[in-house]
């Protein structure tokens, strides 16, 4: 090889590794930013508790004419409101003058019986010194406890159409959704502002004084259900409100605060808007499947 070939190499090899150097240490400006998120579900927590006495029934040994009242609580130890609280009522162990019996006919005889003298909740009230209960029963309506049992072809219109659930499962509600102007909030169990409601059972062993036969000194017909039994259970089921939708223009925080008691997606208040003017009016606009265009002049 010449020398001028060998030169001629000598810088080709030279260049190139120029080249690769120059690559090697390019670089631009960089920076980096996170958005920080957290999700967290929020806790659906219905606790029942006593007023004064045992919330539960012992109507055990009870005679015609004795009755029993009971007053239980109902309070959110949750972080998201209550919608409803949701009642249906279940009966077993039926014991046929102490005999267990599966006689369904007798069996609803006998819970039929018991008779609901009071069945109310506690309304909300605007002056805030108390609460009154309102009764769940219409007027001139006897409930029994075999009609709560049998289920809402045996009870729903002997209900107020406000106690019935709004979710097509026909229990009773009681926790109302219907509550004075001004009050909204505090429909169904709020979380903000805080809220409970007492709910209150009286139930009798009815008075029958007819006669078997119909005769004048006979034996009364009541007489059949003596030390018959059973077991009822009053199931609860607190339901949350519908879910809703944070876009652009609200507040960030959690997305179910402050709304709690009316987020039923008909009244769902805007929550905590950064884009509203002085009079309190939304200046947002809307586009494009409700895509939300936020004015140019707002900060």
């Amino acid at each position: 090889m010449s020398i001028k070939k060998k030169l001629g190499l000598g810088v080709a090899s030279a260049a190139l590794g120029l080249s690769l150097i120059g690559g090697g240490t390019w670089a631009a400006f960089n920076d980096t930013a996170t958005i920080n998120n957290h999700f967290a579900a929020g806790t659906l927590d219905l606790v029942v508790g006593k007023v004064n006495a045992a919330a539960n029934f012992d109507l055990s040994n009870m005679k015609p004419g004795d009755s029993v009242k009971r007053v239980f609580t109902l309070n959110n130890n949750g972080s998201l409101a209550i919608k409803e609280v949701l009642l249906n009522t279940t009966a077993s162990n039926f014991m046929d003058n102490g005999a267990a019996s599966t006689d369904n006919a007798e069996f609803m005889d006998y819970l039929s019986q018991f008779e609901i003298n009071a069945f109310s909740v506690d309304s909300e009230n605007t002056s805030g010194l108390f609460e009154p209960r309102a009764s769940v029963v219409k007027p001139n309506q006897t409930l029994t406890l075999a009609d709560l049992v049998q289920g809402s072809t045996a009870y729903e219109a002997k209900i107020k159409p406000e106690y019935l659930a709004t979710d097509g499962t026909k229990r009773i509600n009681l926790a109302p959704l219907t509550v004075p102007a001004g009050q909204e909030a505090y429909r169904g169990i709020p979380v903000t502002p805080a809220d409970h409601d007492n709910v209150m059972f009286v139930i009798k062993f009815k008075e029958d004084n007819r006669r078997v036969n119909g005769s004048q000194f006979g034996e009364y017909v009541q007489n059949k259900f003596q030390n018959d039994s059973a077991n009822f259970f009053f199931n609860l089921e607190a339901t949350q409100w519908d879910g809703r939708s944070l876009d652009s223009s609200n507040g960030n925080g959690a997305v179910n605060n402050g709304v709690q008691g009316s987020a039923d997606g008909s009244s769902d208040p805007n929550p905590r808007s950064i884009k509203n003017d002085a009079n309190g009016n939304d200046l947002r606009t809307f586009k494009n499947n409700d895509e939300v265009v936020e004015p140019g002049t707002q900060n």
